[in-house]
């Protein structure tokens, strides 16, 4: 809707998104760094913990907002399915088009193709997120699974669920089984511990890979400035966004 001061703006994310991004941003990175400090120590993140139990508490009660994060996420994606959108956050072919042309683009080989596509008739977008953004979405659903299997065993040597203790046993015996059939030789507790720190490198790849991927495209700032302030674009600032008139 175009109004007041939102006048030539288009809305690129409704608020449950913006939600979603918050909750998912602000968890990932202090998961990561509660995490390293509490495997590692080191004086270096001294600074930011006054002691070790108060960064696994913080580390504890992130993650369950991480898991939150991913509940928003997931009603997200479903919603666009059953709308019959859900090349809205899963790959598509279009999006292997694009991707190709946007790095050709880099070395000035081809010219920029928009990956967003508004229709100002429906008011609203037929694709919207970028192509090469979309299948960490798919691996990140795996290492969530992973560093949530593994943390609940953690968490649970901790005895921090009280009532709640048999749910996260049949957690830990389902990770326990788990890690047994591919490492029956090893130390399960051992390995766990090891899965769960590797899956922690694996957002550290992320965020730096997210980051990259807006910083390095000159176009993407009406992007990423949706995602933080209104959730709106001004579709004549952007080289990513296409406005079609009818269908």
């Amino acid at each position: 809707m175009l109004m007041g001061e939102d006048e030539g703006l288009i809305e690129r994310y409704k608020i449950n998104e913006m939600v979603q991004h918050w909750f998912h941003l602000i968890s990932v990175i202090l998961l990561i760094l509660t995490g390293f400090y509490i495997h590692y120590g080191g004086t270096y993140l001294d600074w930011l913990f006054p002691t070790r139990a108060f960064a696994r508490e913080l580390h504890t009660w992130f993650a369950v907002v991480l898991l939150f994060a991913w509940i928003v996420l997931v009603y997200n994606i479903l919603n666009l399915v059953f709308e019959g959108e859900a090349g809205m956050y899963f790959i598509t072919r279009s999006d292997l088009r694009r991707m190709k042309k946007t790095i050709l683009s880099y070395v000035g080989l081809s010219e920029y193709e928009p990956f967003s596509i508004y229709n100002e008739e429906k008011e609203k977008h037929q694709t919207k997120h970028a192509p090469f953004w979309k299948p960490f979405i798919m691996i990140e659903g795996i290492f969530i699974l992973i560093i949530f299997l593994t943390g609940f065993v953690l968490w649970n040597q901790a005895g921090h669920f009280g009532q709640l203790s048999w749910i996260v046993e049949i957690i830990n015996s389902i990770t326990k089984n788990i890690i047994q059939f591919f490492a029956p030789q090893a130390n399960w507790l051992v390995v766990n511990r090891a899965l769960h720190v590797l899956a922690a490198y694996y957002f550290v790849f992320e965020v730096i890979f997210h980051a990259w991927i807006n910083l390095a495209d000159p176009n993407a700032w009406e992007y990423s400035k949706a995602m933080f302030y209104k959730g709106k674009e001004n579709p004549s600032k952007t080289a990513y966004t296409k406005v079609k008139k009818e269908d």
